[in-house]
């Protein structure tokens, strides 16, 4: 009865749900906050194309002017004596710009271009960013549930060998020195249980950072992932690929289009432009006049449409600005040779990315192997180390020193694991070739 009391209990209580590597990707991609910025900045930068193209097109204004004039006329002339004219109408005008010709408006429209695109790589660079600071962060979190695993069972294994000794010191098997070693190893391993536990706390902020959520429980990474061997094979067509594809390098290749269309545009102000413009306007007028001839009042109306239209075409010629049209062209090369060394940099870096990534994950397949025999070789000599001990050819220091041997082993192994996905990842961003199915295909690999 108290079995099935448990199992109904069990089955009530609401079950904790472990993310995926997919669920939390899905989530920063509406919470991460660097990624909403570089959303925002690519559809801020691309309204600079309509902004810059408006100034090739025709402007067309229209106007209406009401008015009222009233004129007072007063002392005597040959005509007339005295009286007053008023004034009452109003103008309609409609005037049409256009550029015929204005270099610098050309330069600013294929400089606008390419900022347009160099926003575009920019967000494709942000979301493969995006991709591996989550897979990170994931990763990291596993790894340091696997360190606190370890270090709980350090610490248990430890508590078992201290009251072992301490039983032996009591009936006279074991010194005083075999009391105090064990047990400065067991705070040691307290401690290093408490350090490894914050770890894992902190790295969970690290990754709310990222997606704005708390997550308890995340999906673990199988023992039996697949090891990937990068293909092609030849460490040069990575790096060829990465040259020709990678997305920070090409959004700094558009950044340098647009710093040489700036180097046009200030050196339009030496060339001349020209501009095309028509206008119409018509004066609609009534006139009321009171006079006075004789002293006889004398009043006359009267209405008048006046249309007035003009072509005009102007050609402004530069000729002297006291030198500053020629130093914002200097300025602009400078920048020009600036944003040069800017695609150089990320070009080298890169390179060097992608160079160390591939050799990583090929050191990592190995290294992996390694580490696992290297885990059972440091159990098995821990187990011969404590039967040596027990029949006293062996020290408790030599127990301690060789179980801490073992806890290294499986630190170092849980940090290749990590490490050699990260670089797969890192590989392909490097590439420009990272995408969403690779997370999907890493998500397999995950269990419960």
């Amino acid at each position: 009865m108290k079995n099935i009391i448990l199992l109904l209990l069990f089955l009530l209580a609401p079950q904790s749900y472990a993310a995926t590597l997919a669920d939390v990707y899905q989530q920063a991609l509406i919470s991460d906050p660097l990624y909403q910025q570089a959303i925002s900045s690519r559809l801020s930068t691309q309204e600079g194309l309509p902004i810059s193209f408006a100034g090739l097109l025709p402007t067309l204004t229209a106007q209406v002017n009401p008015y009222l004039n009233k004129q007072s006329i007063s002392g005597a002339s040959a005509t007339f004596e005295a009286g007053s004219i008023t004034t009452r109408g109003y103008v309609v005008g409609l005037n049409v710009n256009q550029t015929v010709f204005d270099f610098g408006k050309v330069a600013n429209l294929l400089g606008a271009r390419a900022l347009s695109k160099q926003a575009d790589a920019a967000l494709s660079a942000a979301t493969q960013d995006l991709m591996v600071r989550v897979a990170k962060a994931y990763f990291t979190i596993l790894q340091d549930e696997e360190t606190l695993l370890y270090s709980k069972a350090n610490q248990v294994w430890l508590t078992k060998l201290l009251d072992q000794v301490k039983q032996q010191y009591q009936v006279g098997l074991k010194t005083l020195t075999d009391v105090y070693a064990t047990q400065a190893k067991y705070d040691s391993a307290v401690a290093q249980y408490i350090t490894a536990d914050n770890q894992v706390k902190n790295d969970k902020e690290n990754l709310r950072v990222i997606t704005g959520k708390w997550y308890d429980h995340i999906n673990m990474l199988s023992e039996k992932f697949p090891f990937i061997t990068p293909d092609p094979t030849d460490i040069d067509a990575w790096v060829q690929k990465a040259q020709q594809q990678n997305w920070a390098v090409k959004a700094e290749q558009y950044a340098v289009s647009n710093r040489l269309q700036q180097i046009r545009q200030q050196f339009a102000g030496h060339l001349p432009s020209l501009e095309a413009s028509a206008g119409y306007t018509n004066n609609y007028a009534f006139n009321s006049q009171a006079l006075f001839i004789e002293n006889a009042p004398l009043r006359v109306n009267g209405i008048t449409r006046t249309v007035n239209k003009n072509v005009n075409l102007t050609l402004n010629i530069p000729l002297f600005q006291g030198g500053g049209t020629a130093a914002e062209v200097q300025k602009a090369k400078y920048d020009y040779q600036t944003e040069m060394q800017a695609l150089e940099q990320t070009l080298r870096n890169t390179i060097n990315t992608t160079r160390q990534s591939y050799l990583n994950i090929l050191a990592s397949i190995s290294k992996i192997s390694a580490d696992r025999q290297a885990i059972k070789s440091a159990q098995s000599a821990l187990e011969g180390m404590d039967e040596g001990y027990r029949v006293g050819t062996k020290t408790i220091i030599d127990v301690l020193q060789q179980q801490q041997s073992l806890f290294d082993a499986q630190k170092i192994y849980a940090l290749d694991r990590y490490d050699y996905i990260t670089n797969l990842l890192i590989l392909k961003q490097a590439a420009g070739t990272l995408s969403g199915a690779d997370l999907e295909a890493i998500n397999q690999w995950l269990q419960k």
